[in-house]
């Protein structure tokens, strides 16, 4: 009704003019007529000038009206024309008439506008049925347009991006561009209508699934294949580079939309994609739909049961998936800068980042999970538990690139995933190092062979001394302390502190944790009666204890915190060699017995009675069981260092040897028997070689 109001203003306007034109024809003959009278002629003129004021502005009225209603008349006549054929355009979709097909749509609005106003019903309802398979078919474009640019990149190819040493932006030449550019101007159709969050949706979820499926393409070849890690150079990476989107987005997108852009005038001549590059808007704050800000949701006991793996080629794999997430998000954020105007970006890369944020947390927490459960954290899943401070260090390394990224992208701080992902593995390597305490406490291998020294005390002091390479990361992991305080009498008040890591304190449990394990073993593993195996365990373990004390690092933690440790294992070395040379108690008994004898029955060195003769054959044959046995005994003994060997065997000589020199030259030489090669099987030097090959 006000199309038609409006035209019929225009008739009024026409007629009135006509009328006011008479009247000012007859004023200027008046004037003509009656030249004498001054004054009335001066008013007369002012009359007209009035009146020709008025009907100058009723003029543009008119003009106004005519113009305003021409465009809806055209469209009119135009619909009509074509109504037969435009079922068949709208319903074909844009196809490679995207521009043309915008101007039709916007004839159909403007006929849905016009029949509305003339409450002409079937028409208007047939209109919007067309306008609204317009818009379908458009977002249906979208869709493919976007689709022709989001293929999975091939691992290999991701791969090699990962080993570059700087990060290439996109190609200028990339075929998507002409593509992405086809949905800018599909999403700049939408902004007018306001129904451009679906666009952003659709944009940022396909985008989402190809960084995603990526990733995955990506793990799945790792598994496969073992590949050696050359990380990108992360602090070489230049995120956005925003002189290169500028020209990129002025000149080559510019240049293959001009043509159409002159057809539709008006529409997307401020388009900000044909403008240099702003600043980027603020953060939008979103509401996740699958994720919060926690994530909670992810539910690790259920998750697919850990791989089995012993040394860090996993954790190397996740690096490269890091590494890849890094690149996908770079190029995907170069891409943004040709698609969507500033305010949108944030928005676009929140929505992307949804999906591939969600599979590289949950790839990580099944990891850390899987380290978690290896049973030999401190042994054979060691390389596994340092590859967790590999990804620390990972995120040390790359805080530079992050940070630039997070300013380029401007996303809040729950898509800031270092934040996110770097305390996961903070805390599983504080939940490991517990682990790996509880594994040294509660140890039950089988002792070592011959009484050596037991695996457990040299993977101790092995990760004790891997440790203190990583002693600089270590320091920054902080963990949750949550206490409880009794402040009534029915009253529990939780207290929830910050704390950093303390390392040494860490490794005096350690220490003390194995301390009480060999201990346990000394009193469980080997049977009480043998004092000699004892002895030689706990002089393996305990002088290998000392030895590893010598360590620069770790000394200066013991003398401050366990300033008696080294003193005690003296004590300890001292009462074990006590211990192990009551081996030889038997044989220096019986040499000690026959020299009482002697003493007290004076033998001869003639003849010697039947009872004496009887006594050195029991004394020898008693002594050469006890060297027997001490034969035996040491071939199943194992001394590892060379100092403690030799000091043990020194130790034996000086209380055996002599006394056996002595023995074996008073009795030896005797005629007590008629078999000497039975009762004289050995003498001081073979004895002497013999202890030489003990611990051998």
């Amino acid at each position: 009704m006000t199309d038609i109001n409006q035209i019929n203003d225009g008739q009024t306007l026409k007629t009135h003019w006509s009328q006011e034109q008479c009247e000012s024809n007859s004023l200027i003959n008046q004037i003509i007529i009656e030249p004498d009278n001054t004054e009335q002629e001066i008013q007369s003129v002012m009359k007209l000038i009035h009146r020709i004021n008025k009907e100058n502005k009723h003029l543009r009225r008119l003009a106004a009206c005519i113009e305003s209603n021409s465009s809806v008349i055209n469209s009119t006549f135009r619909y009509y024309k074509m109504r037969n054929t435009l079922f068949s355009i709208i319903t074909a979709g844009p196809s490679d008439h995207l521009i043309d097909y915008l101007i039709e749509l916007d004839d159909l609005n403007d006929m849905l506008k016009y029949f509305k106003s003339l409450a002409v019903h079937d028409e208007e309802k047939y209109v919007t049925e067309l306008y609204n398979i317009g818009r379908q078919k458009l977002i249906e474009e979208s869709d493919d347009l976007i689709m022709k640019s989001t293929n999975p990149i091939p691992p290999q190819e991701l791969l090699d991006l990962c080993r570059s040493i700087s990060f290439t932006p996109i190609d200028t030449d990339d075929i998507q561009l002409s593509g992405l550019s086809g949905f800018r101007i599909i999403f700049d159709w939408f902004k007018e209508q306001g129904f451009q969050l679906g666009l952003i949706d659709s944009y940022a979820t396909k985008r989402g699934m190809m960084v995603h499926k990526s990733l995955k393409l990506l793990a799945e070849h790792l598994r496969q294949k073992s590949v050696r890690r050359a990380s990108i150079n992360l602090l070489n990476v230049n995120p956005c580079s925003s002189s290169r989107r500028s020209s990129l987005s002025t000149d080559t997108i510019k240049e293959h939309v001009k043509i159409k852009i002159n057809e539709l005038g008006r529409r997307f001549v401020h388009s900000p994609v044909f403008g240099r590059r702003e600043s980027l808007s603020k953060p939008t704050l979103l509401h996740l739909p699958k994720m919060n800000v926690h994530f909670d949701f992810l539910d690790v006991e259920h998750a697919p049961p850990p791989v089995s793996f012993t040394d860090n080629r996993e954790t190397n794999n996740y690096k490269f998936l890091l590494d890849a997430f890094i690149i996908l998000l770079l190029r995907d954020l170069d891409l943004l800068f040709y698609v969507f105007e500033n305010e949108y970006k944030t928005m676009v890369l929140s929505k992307l980042m949804e999906l591939p944020l969600t599979y590289i947390l949950e790839e990580g927490q099944q990891l850390c999970e899987a380290i978690k459960q290896l049973p030999g954290k401190i042994d054979t899943g060691k390389l596994a538990f340092f590859g967790l401070f590999s990804i620390k260090n990972w995120f040390h390394k790359s805080e530079s690139t992050l940070t630039k990224f997070y300013q380029e992208s401007d996303v809040s701080s729950r898509y800031q995933f270092s934040g996110i992902l770097l305390p996961i593995f903070e805390q599983s390597i504080i939940e490991c190092f517990h682990l790996i305490l509880y594994e040294v406490k509660n140890d039950s291998s089988a002792l070592s062979e011959g009484g050596g020294v037991h695996p457990l005390t040299i993977h101790v002091f092995d990760f004790i001394e891997d440790l203190f390479d990583y002693e600089p990361m270590i320091s920054t992991i902080q963990f949750t302390n949550i206490e409880e305080q009794k402040i009534a009498t029915d009253t529990i008040s939780l207290s929830i502190n910050k704390s950093i890591f303390n390392l040494n304190e860490y490794i005096v449990n350690l220490i003390q944790s194995l301390r009480m394990n060999i201990s346990h073993k000394l009193k469980t593993l080997i049977p009480d009666h043998d004092k000699t195996l004892q002895a030689i365990f706990l002089l393996n373990n305990i002088n290998y204890f000392f030895k590893r004390l010598e360590h620069p690092s770790l000394l200066a933690i013991i003398e401050k915190n366990e300033p008696n440790l080294r003193s005690d294992l003296r004590n300890i070395i001292k009462i074990s060699v006590k211990m192990y040379l009551k081996c030889y108690t038997p044989m220096i008994t019986n040499i000690q017995q026959m020299f009482d004898y002697d003493d007290l029955h004076h033998l001869s060195d003639l003849q010697l009675r039947e009872h004496d003769r009887e006594q050195l054959k029991t004394s020898f044959s008693m002594v050469n069981a006890a060297i027997d046995t001490l034969r035996q005994q040491h071939l199943e003994y194992t001394v590892d260092d060379v100092l403690l060997r030799d000091q043990l065997r020194t130790q034996s000589k000086r209380i055996i040897l002599d006394k056996f020199q002595i023995f074996y030259t008073k009795f030896a030489h005797k005629h007590f028997t008629h078999n000497p090669d039975k009762y004289l099987r050995y003498n001081p030097s073979m004895l002497d070689n013999i202890i030489d090959t003990f611990f051998e």
